[in-house]
């Protein structure tokens, strides 16, 4: 892949409104592996005293797009995404780490994982995602 390409997938993802809001922050971009963090807001905690599932569900969704958008292709859409909540979390920093494990010509299929600061798996995910080449209109 082209360092041009991974520029602009990290360039997109980083003006995203969502990313904004959220807080997101890029650690590693390579061909087929993205690596985020986030740090943990008071927002996002849920009435459980904990960060909220779904907050799990968007960071591994966003680096699992941005693994597969960093194969050389403009638009990547979820398909199909499944999520295995293994432990809650309620301060500090996240990491999603997302890597392709399989892709034919339209899909591919992206394994997410999300860690708390000491490595702890907290979260896992995979998900289908359609690939495209060419700009939105």
């Amino acid at each position: 892949m082209t360092e041009e390409h991974l520029e602009k997938v990290r360039t997109d993802f980083e003006n995203s409104p969502f990313w904004t809001f959220i807080g997101l922050e890029l650690k590693e971009l390579k061909e087929g592996y993205v690596l985020l963090a986030l740090p943990i807001q008071k927002e996002f905690i849920n009435v459980r005293n904990s960060v909220h599932g779904g907050i799990y569900a968007s960071v591994m969704d966003t680096a699992m797009g941005m693994a597969g958008r960093s194969l050389g292709y403009d638009e990547v859409a979820t398909i199909h995404l499944n999520i295995q909540y293994l432990k809650s979390v309620m301060e500090g920093t996240v990491y999603s780490e997302a890597e392709v494990i399989h892709q034919n010509r339209s899909t591919v299929l992206i394994e997410g994982r999300l860690m708390n600061e000491d490595g702890e798996l907290i979260g896992h995910c995979t998900g289908t995602f359609k690939l495209s080449i060419g700009e939105k209109g």
